[in-house]
């Protein structure tokens, strides 16, 4: 079986919208067993629907579709459809009696243009939305220059209705359709500190070598991603390929993943200080207060108070003030550590400095603490210095061995 999505409004191709549809069809789908070839977004107009409806067929086997089930004069996707199948639009009074029933519950009047969603290409099977008002369809046709039926899968543009719908009753017929019995189950890695090509340089030839699992890495300005994804019959027998893979790449970092999954490097690095019954002091100048914003997200179980001081100018002072600050700050907490990140206008970059029962570490990183991607450069860097300096590893990583 091969699958594509069909993302149907203007207003995704003009930013307006943010198509977290198609995200999130994707992680449920890939879940499920169910692989995507691609992804096509096109505009509310009638010759480019039915075109890319037609070449998506084409290609694959089933064509899931979000949007233009609305009862507005632009929402024409079961016009479409039926128009790709040469099949009529039947109206279905039971529809519009739900509709009405629906929009009773709401304590409002249905309005008359509402009538086209009870319009349904004939031949399809209806997808009920328990969530609103447009149910949604699958229509059989052949694919266009095979003998092979094709499905179209037509469900609402609104997110929680899109979700109710695909989980409900698109995925239970594609998988009775055709008889899917794997699921793709994937582990995520995250690292903090280390960029894409750094991390890609020590587990290149995993990525290369292997096919199931595969291995794959996603950037981003704050983590690296590592994705470990695998099938199988289920998950837990995903996992049982996945974790050797997991022990191969995390003995490779050198203990640089800070976490997996829904980790984040401010709740790892408040639980090993929560661990210690430590409490935290933060005096920022390089981040805009980023540090303190993410350890208040992180439960704020360990941190006891920040400070936040503009950029000044000035090199080792701004440190020998902060540090002087960070030790009141100590003494009227009670508060027994402090992360201190100065900025240094003479080398456009950041001193950084950790105190705790156990020592003091102290670092530079570049990078001008005015300019908002440096700030949250220096917060994860600051972050992650002090994850590894609690967790035992090694601040620096040993080259990789030929």
């Amino acid at each position: 079986m091969r699958a594509e999505l069909l993302m149907i409004g203007t207003e995704l191709l003009l930013g307006q919208v943010m198509d977290t549809n198609a995200a999130r069809m994707a992680v449920t789908l890939a879940e499920q067993g169910v692989p995507l070839y691609q992804k096509t977004t096109v505009g509310d107009n009638e010759q480019r629907i039915v075109a890319a409806m037609r070449a998506a067929l084409e290609r694959c086997d089933v064509v899931l579709c979000s949007g233009g089930l609305g009862p507005t004069e632009d929402d024409i996707t079961r016009e479409c459809a039926a128009k790709l199948a040469g099949a009529p639009l039947v109206y279905h009074p039971e529809l519009y009696e739900k509709l009405s029933a629906w929009y009773l519950r709401m304590r409002r009047s249905i309005p008359g243009n509402n009538k086209k969603q009870a319009m349904l290409p004939e031949g399809a099977v209806l997808l009920d939305n328990p969530k609103g008002t447009a149910p949604g369809f699958i229509l059989e046709m052949a694919r266009p220059g095979t003998q092979s039926p094709g499905f179209l899968a037509c469900m609402p543009g609104v997110p929680h209705e899109l979700d109710a719908m695909l989980e409900n009753e698109v995925l239970p017929f594609l998988q009775s359709r055709f008889g899917l019995r794997q699921v793709v189950h994937s582990r995520v890695l995250k690292v903090c500190g280390l960029g894409e090509s750094r991390v890609d340089s020590l587990i290149g030839d995993l990525i290369l070598s292997q096919e199931n699992p595969s291995i794959g890495l996603v950037a981003a300005p704050d983590v690296t991603r590592i994705r470990i994804a695998a099938r199988a019959k289920d998950a837990a027998a995903a996992m049982a390929l996945i974790e050797p893979v997991e022990s191969e790449i995390r003995e490779r970092l050198q203990g640089r993943v800070m976490g997996a999954d829904g980790d984040t490097l401010e709740g790892v690095v408040d639980g090993l200080l929560a661990a210690r019954n430590w409490r935290l002091a933060v005096i920022e100048s390089a981040t805009g207060g980023l540090i303190a914003q993410r350890l208040c997200a992180a439960g704020e179980e360990s941190f006891a108070e920040a400070r936040v001081l503009p950029v000044e100018e000035g090199h080792e002072e701004a440190l020998e003030a902060a540090i002087d600050l960070a030790s009141e700050v100590l003494i009227q907490t009670g508060a027994n550590s402090s992360l201190i990140l100065v900025a240094d206008t003479e080398s456009k970059g950041a001193l950084g400095r950790f105190d705790c029962p156990d020592g003091t570490i102290e670092w530079t990183s570049r990078g001008d603490g005015r300019q908002a991607r440096n700030q949250l450069r220096h917060a994860i860097i600051a972050l992650e210095k002090v994850r590894c300096y609690l967790s035992g590893v090694p601040l620096t990583l040993e080259a990789p061995t030929p």
